[in-house]
């Protein structure tokens, strides 16, 4: 209607309408360190290999060498990890027996001496994680140190020193190496240690009972850096790609994947990882604010003047619309239409680029020029500020709070540290403008020590 100026003015009413919420969850990376002392496989080592631990008891071994070796440990063998490889040294006790035989017309000449010497076996050990979870380690002899020479001479034989060496390196090889694997599957049990992680860090976890904050953990896949060591530490990290979410309220609904998928090898993890919350700004708290700021203001454009008597919001596709009752110099309802975003300085949900809708303004042009060009639009959007800052504050700190030891289950436990929080571009549903929230920080997962 629009006849004269107490004409009550009425433009058609934008349809409410909203988007689909399909927000898709940033995943996170949480990781899984595992560590084994250094001195707790040397002490392993140490007890695998005992007494005697190669005896060639017999002088026609080795093509009739004439020769009989033993080797006993003669002190502890020390382990070292240096740039992704095991170092370490083996010392021996060698007891030989050497000499020369002569069988030439039905007459057989011998002579025999004994001898004892030290010497100490250096080696490396490379370690590997399989896809499978399994260890693979590869040893390499990196030579022999005599600490005591062997002195022997008989008639005009020479003992062959570097042949006794080598006989012993030889043949303790794969003795040292199937102990050093021994060692390693029962020190960094990789598989059984991933295993319970994976499956109990999918049953939601209850951070705060008093505020009902829940986290649920969906992983999706696992991978892993190599092994590596400093200051007598051995460490292998594991990394669950996970989607995280936290809840209030209920228990969230959840299901348990039991099956460990594969490890992915990485050459390189990163510890970041993200919290997803959903923040929720209901419509009954934004119109009351509304109201708070708009009902019974009053505005004047020359000798013209309109006051907000109503004010309802509800959702036009992806904008929100802003109905309002005026009186005046006109009289009936306005329609305006912006777009929610969050304002990180305040923690507040504003209104962008708000203006008339578009058959409003267009109605306006027609009768009431001095209001479609008056600029009331930048004025209300400076006051259409809803603080969504104390919830998610709040959340924040619970979240930070809970997360510095959360045990998980028997040996396992949660640890992290926020430090950043980040709110997504917010979206409108029936009910709500839905600010999807981005936690971000460091997040473990430890085993307790036994």
């Amino acid at each position: 209607m629009l006849g004269s100026c107490k004409s009550t003015f009425i433009p058609e009413k934008p349809a409410e309408s909203y988007q689909p919420f399909n927000y898709q969850p940033k995943p996170s990376l949480i990781n899984l360190p595992v560590e084994m002392k250094v001195p707790e496989l040397e002490t392993f080592l140490n007890k695998q290999l005992t007494g005697l631990i190669y005896d060639d008891n017999s002088l026609d071994n080795n093509g009739g060498d004439n020769m009989m070796v033993k080797a006993w440990k003669k002190d502890n063998i020390k382990l070292s990890f240096d740039k992704g490889q095991f170092v370490y040294n083996v010392p021996l006790k060698l007891w030989i027996k050497a000499g020369w035989k002569v069988e030439q017309f039905g007459i057989s000449l011998s002579d025999y001496r004994e001898v004892n010497a030290e010497i100490a076996l250096d080696f490396h050990t490379s370690v590997s994680v399989n896809k499978d979870w399994t260890i693979t380690t590869k040893t390499v002899s990196d030579g022999y140190k005599w600490l005591s020479k062997p002195v022997l001479k008989i008639g005009p034989i020479d003992l062959p020193i570097t042949f006794i060496a080598d006989l012993i390196i030889k043949y303790n090889m794969e003795t040292i190496s199937s102990a050093i694997d021994d060692g390693m599957k029962a020190s960094l049990d990789l598989r059984t240690n991933a295993q319970q992680a994976w499956t109990d860090i999918q049953k939601p976890m209850l951070l705060d009972p008093t505020y009902g904050l829940w986290l649920r953990v969906i992983p999706k896949t696992i991978s892993a850096s190599p092994i590596t060591g400093g200051k007598g530490i051995i460490r292998h990290t594991s990394s669950i790609q996970a989607v995280t979410e936290c809840f209030t309220g209920k228990q969230p609904p959840y299901t348990v994947n039991s099956t460990l998928p594969d490890l992915v090898p990485a050459s390189k993890l990163s510890d970041d990882f993200v919290i997803n919350v959903t923040s929720y700004i209901y419509y009954p708290y934004i119109d009351s604010i509304s109201k708070a700021q708009l009902l019974n203001t009053s505005y004047k454009f020359g000798n013209k003047n309109i006051t907000i008597t109503g004010v309802k919001v509800y959702g036009g596709d992806d904008k929100m619309i802003v109905e309002t009752d005026v009186t005046g110099s006109l009289t009936g309802k306005l329609y305006f239409a912006g777009k929610p975003a969050y304002r990180s300085s305040d923690s507040c949900i504003v209104m962008n680029d708000l203006e008339f809708h578009m058959k409003t303004r267009n109605l306006l042009l027609e009768s009431a020029s001095w209001l479609a060009n008056g600029g009331i639009e930048r004025i209300l959007e400076k006051k259409m500020v809803y603080p969504a800052g104390a919830s998610l504050r709040e959340t924040y700190d619970l979240i930070q709070k809970n997360l510095k030891h959360y045990d998980i289950a028997e040996g396992f436990f949660l640890s992290g540290n926020l430090t950043k929080m980040e709110v997504l571009q917010p979206v409108l549903t029936q009910d709500s403008i839905v600010a999807p929230v981005s936690l971000q920080g460091k997040l473990m997962i430890g085993l307790e020590n036994k």
